[in-house]
């Protein structure tokens, strides 16, 4: 049977063991709780999550009403398509779709691919590295600087963005610090949007200036929001997914070698990678009404934060729900959402993942965590994934024997 053995209920040895420890247990003994400390509801259920996303005139995206009002901020919300409600929403995500389609994601794989072979060549021979640091990382950096036209060399600005965006703290001073990164970003895009508008290229920007349905076109402020999302969303999500990739293999090594043997099983194993770490461990919703929500009573006016890593290890929803098969169907997690708000960016996501996974099959017979060097996650109350991941690798001789 493929996957990774369970022992009392628990994996051994699994990466932020202890965290995945502590969503169980809320999810079997409060899978609707309240923390009188922040103010804030958390939801651990499988069931209780798929209600709230299929329920968003209940629990609202929109969550400004609880930003300071800030200009940058203001700029940033008319394109954050995460944090829109309907009728806004749709409207919005029918003008971006026209462009940002699942067909525009597929035609960039050629080009994604160079660039994910540039970097993987970066690494060369070396039997030890970071795995984040060299390859996971830079790589979504170059497709989001790439995608939107900027200038190359500028990719190290939008890396730093990206970072500081999501290290960002919900005091005063974390969201003025935020604001002036939203400000730096904001100048530099309304900057690429006056050149394109003036001699359009082969880039989102130029497509997205030039979208239209139904007479509607995207005003530069949501185009710059637009990209801000991109950041936010496609960037740091994207690098953990990949590391994500080497860490719940490591523990899976015979799976390793099932996979380079037969690709056909690269997106199942991917589907199964976002369920036991999906790139963001929760995300937030507030309250427009009373409600009850697994026998509570929550308040209009509510936040609620929905804890998908617990939600995609659910034994009410998936059979051995902690164990990692790559073999895995149906596998309906909820990953990138679900509903009217399912992530935009999961086609690119996906692909990005599908052509790293697939490098790293190609380039090395095994890739193992180095234990001996330190880790560094993300903080799994927002995020999953390593920041510094050290590796060692074992090249393939074939693959090896072609580069020399």
């Amino acid at each position: 049977m493929s996957g990774i053995d369970i022992v009392n209920g628990l994996v051994p040895d699994e990466a932020n063991a202890d965290f995945f420890a502590w969503l169980r247990r809320m999810r079997d003994t409060e899978p609707v709780s309240y923390d009188p400390a922040t103010n804030t509801w958390s939801v651990f259920g499988h069931a209780e999550t798929m209600h709230i996303v299929s329920n968003p005139e209940i629990f609202s995206n929109d969550l400004s009403a609880i930003t300071p009002p800030q200009e940058d901020y203001d700029v940033f919300f008319q394109g954050n398509i995460a944090g829109m409600d309907d009728p806004q929403h749709g409207k919005f995500r029918g003008v971006v779709s026209k462009v940002f389609s699942a067909r525009y994601i597929a035609g960039l794989e050629d080009r994604l691919t160079g660039i994910a072979t540039e970097l993987i060549d970066g690494v060369g021979d070396k039997e030890q590295f970071d795995l984040a640091v060299d390859f996971a990382s830079p790589f979504p950096v170059a497709v989001i600087t790439d995608i939107l036209g900027a200038d190359r060399e500028d990719a190290s600005l939008f890396a730093e963005w990206a970072n500081l965006l999501h290290a960002s703290d919900a005091s005063m001073d974390g969201v003025m610090a935020a604001a002036m990164n939203l400000r730096t970003l904001n100048a530099y895009m309304f900057d690429i949007i006056r050149k394109r508008r003036a001699a359009p290229q082969d880039d989102l920007i130029s497509l997205l200036i030039g979208a239209e349905v139904e007479g509607r076109r995207l005003t530069d402020a949501e185009i710059v929001g637009f990209a801000g999302v991109l950041l936010m969303g496609g960037i740091t999500t994207t690098a953990a997914l990949i590391s994500n990739i080497i860490l719940l293999f490591d523990r899976s090594p015979g799976d390793w070698a099932k996979v380079r043997a037969d690709r056909t099983l690269v997106p199942k194993a991917i589907e199964e990678i976002v369920r036991l770490r999906p790139s963001f461990s929760s995300f937030v919703r507030m309250t427009t009404c009373d409600t009850e929500l697994g026998d509570e009573y929550i308040p209009a006016g509510s936040l609620v934060k929905i804890w998908v890593s617990s939600a995609n290890r659910d034994a009410a929803q998936f059979p051995d729900a902690e164990r990692f098969d790559i073999h895995r169907s149906p596998n309906r997690h909820a990953g990138f959402g679900k509903g009217i708000h399912f992530c935009i960016g999961a086609p690119l996501a996906r692909l990005e993942g599908r052509i790293a996974f697939n490098l790293l099959l190609d380039r090395y017979a095994d890739v193992r965590v180095d234990r001996s060097r330190d880790i560094t996650f993300l903080d799994t109350g927002d995020m999953l994934g390593a920041l510094r991941l050290p590796v060692t690798a074992t090249r393939d001789e074939f693959s090896a024997a072609l580069t020399h």
